[in-house]
């Protein structure tokens, strides 16, 4: 039944010629739980009849002040979407389109219901597929890859959802449509869309990028004595110049407590084991395999190499067969999501252990598996569901792995969102200013918080600065009216820095280094870097990243992974992003600053992806 309120009653009549409306209390208890059951009960349910309909429904819903939850796959992972009887549930499943694949240019429009593996289906006889490939695929929609920045194994060598997005066409709460594209002039309010899990606008059409299926996959896996020489062993691979498709991690109490429920078929006296896929054409694949063999052998206690697809079906079965096995063993579990730097991965595993022995009055076993060449890694926490003392265990060493990840240089998640599972940690992630700013920005595109309310930002704090010029310059981008002020500072601190992580495969520098100088610096530690221009070498990259344009700025967009900025409101200091690949902690605040000529603020140091010169 509809709850009592008049407010929703009048909704539903007015947008019961837009979409198909549902009060049946059992599809509500059902729609609005997530894959692992986390949610709750909307007032009603709302199916729109097409992608019209949507700018009319939110228009309804901010004339009689509903709040919207919108609902795709529902394969989320962090309580990213809880329905109140007081809120309308959007379910956008049913807008499930492809509407066109251009063979040609690479690309694709489709509606945001498109499940992952039904566009890779229709993809697969043109030869080509859309890179983001989470384990959840079968289930996870196009739009909501985009909303929650999906990444997936292959995400080291092919990048994250954010490197495959064209374009977005968005209702915005208030019913006004926009459209977001990656080659927009001005700031990237496409990354800011991107990851922003659905509190920002719905979309309602995406135009996505496509790859060629590569001729030729192998797959080799490396069993290892200790956590440092898998991670030494990665770092050895990736500095050979080889970027391999994936690089996959699990430890030795994820394959033990895993063998409990089904045979992984790896070595249970390993203290690590890393899988690798290697991919191209035959003549790349026997290059690049013979390399990674080489390095394996040369470190590893046990190596062993799948050419065709039933052999590497085999030998990545034990890993991609474990959220199979978390739901199946019949236990309690919990899933994490911490992203630390790769070269840090030891130590991050090093702490979950030590976390899990501290309560092993409480659990049994925590396995550590994850994406190892992105640093993203998954805790998966088992326990008995009647043992009176898990829950207080399962949330101290939740809270213990975090702070590990935060003070090894991680984030708090990768890919799975904040949703409400980690609003906790916003403000152990985030100083009270980058709160501010991202409040700013949520209250730019949704000033009356009717948007998939009580997700990832925490409640305000007294100790938040007036952020009220950031937000007005965001609400300004929107609009297409942002004028910075002429001479507008860029960058501020005179800082010329510069610092290479070549375990991690990233790059540190003052936002006052001029080009030649960071052009002479990366030839002599043997990196390259897309973002930095060839040319203009007397320009400082601060300003390059503040006032890039056409493909300059689209080189910047795929290899910036954070910047130390001023908000412009006091011009306080604040950092958005980090050394991490992966990084889906609130808002991505940095991709303001991109071609912004200062109006956010200014840049104070910048952090890049690199590679290694071959």
């Amino acid at each position: 039944m509809i709850t009592d309120i008049p407010s929703l009653e009048h909704f539903a009549e007015a947008a019961s010629s837009h979409g198909v409306v549902v009060t049946d209390e059992a599809v509500l208890a059902e729609r609005g739980l997530d894959y692992w059951g986390v949610g709750g009960v909307a007032g009603l349910l709302l199916r729109p009849h097409r992608r019209e309909d949507i700018a009319p429904i939110m228009r309804l819903a901010s004339e009689h002040h509903v709040p919207i939850v919108p609902r795709g796959g529902a394969s989320n992972c962090s309580g990213g979407m809880m329905a109140t009887p007081g809120r309308i549930l959007l379910d956008l499943s049913g807008l499930n389109q492809i509407l066109e694949i251009d063979v040609e240019n690479r690309c694709a429009r489709v509606e945001p219901g498109v499940i992952n593996s039904d566009l890779q289906a229709a993809l697969a006889p043109h030869g080509l597929c859309f890179s983001p490939d989470p384990v959840s695929a079968h289930l996870a929609t196009v739009g909501g890859n985009l909303i929650e920045n999906a990444g997936g194994p292959h995400a080291l060598k092919y990048g994250v959802t954010y490197n495959h997005i064209l374009s977005a066409d968005v209702v915005l709460p208030d019913g006004s449509t926009a459209t977001f594209r990656a080659d927009d002039d001005g700031p990237d309010l496409l990354g800011i869309l991107i990851g922003s899990e659905g509190t920002l606008g719905i979309v309602t059409e995406v135009t996505v990028s496509l790859r060629p299926i590569a001729a030729v996959t192998h797959s080799l896996m490396g069993a290892f004595a200790s956590a440092r020489e898998a991670a030494d062993t990665i770092a050895a691979v990736i500095a050979s110049g080889v970027v391999p498709a994936a690089v996959e991690w699990l430890d030795r109490a994820g394959i033990a407590g895993l063998q409990q429920f089904y045979d992984t078929g790896y070595p249970l006296d390993a203290d690590s084991i890393v899988l690798i896929d290697v991919d191209g054409t035959a003549t790349e694949v026997a290059h690049d395999q013979a390399v990674v063999e080489r390095v394996l052998r040369e470190r590893a206690t046990e190596v062993r190499v799948a050419e065709d697809e039933k052999a590497r079906a085999a030998l990545w079965y034990g890993r991609l067969n474990a959220p199979n096995s978390v739901v199946q063993s019949g236990k309690g579990f919990f899933i994490g999501d911490v992203t630390v730097p790769r070269d840090r991965i030891p130590e991050m595993q090093e702490a979950i252990q030590a976390t899990a022995a501290r309560h092993a009055d409480g659990l049994l076993f925590i396995a550590v598996c994850g994406h190892a060449g992105d640093g993203d890694l998954h805790p998966t926490t088992f326990f008995d569901k009647d043992n009176p003392l898990a829950a207080s265990a399962l949330a101290a060493a939740n809270n213990e792995i975090i702070e590990a990840a935060l003070g090894l240089g991680g984030t708090i998640t990768g890919e799975h969102g904040v949703g409400t599972e980690k609003i906790q940690f916003m403000t152990k992630r985030f100083t009270p200013v980058e709160i501010a700013a991202q409040r700013a920005i949520k209250r730019a595109f949704d000033p009356a918080g009717l948007l998939n309310p009580g997700i990832m930002l925490p409640e305000p704090s007294p100790d938040e600065p007036d952020t009220s010029v950031f937000g007005a310059a965001v609400q300004a981008a929107l609009t297409g009216d942002l004028t910075p002020e002429p001479g507008a500072a860029l960058t501020t601190g005179e800082n010329t820095d510069i610092t290479v992580n070549l375990g991690n495969l990233s790059l540190v520098v003052g936002a006052d280094t001029t080009v030649e100088a960071l052009n002479r610096y990366l030839d002599e530690h043997g990196v390259t870097c897309a973002a930095v221009p060839t040319t203009g070498g007397e320009r400082t990259i601060g300003a390059v990243v503040a006032t890039a344009t056409g493909a300059e700025r689209g080189r910047i967009r795929h290899a910036l992974l954070g910047a130390d900025v001023t908000v412009i409101d006091g011009q306080t200091p604040a950092r958005f992003g980090a050394e991490t690949m992966k990084d889906v902690a609130g808002y991505d605040t940095k991709r303001l600053y991109i071609s912004a000529r200062g109006a956010f603020g200014a840049l104070t140091a910048l952090i890049f992806k690199v590679g290694i010169k071959t």
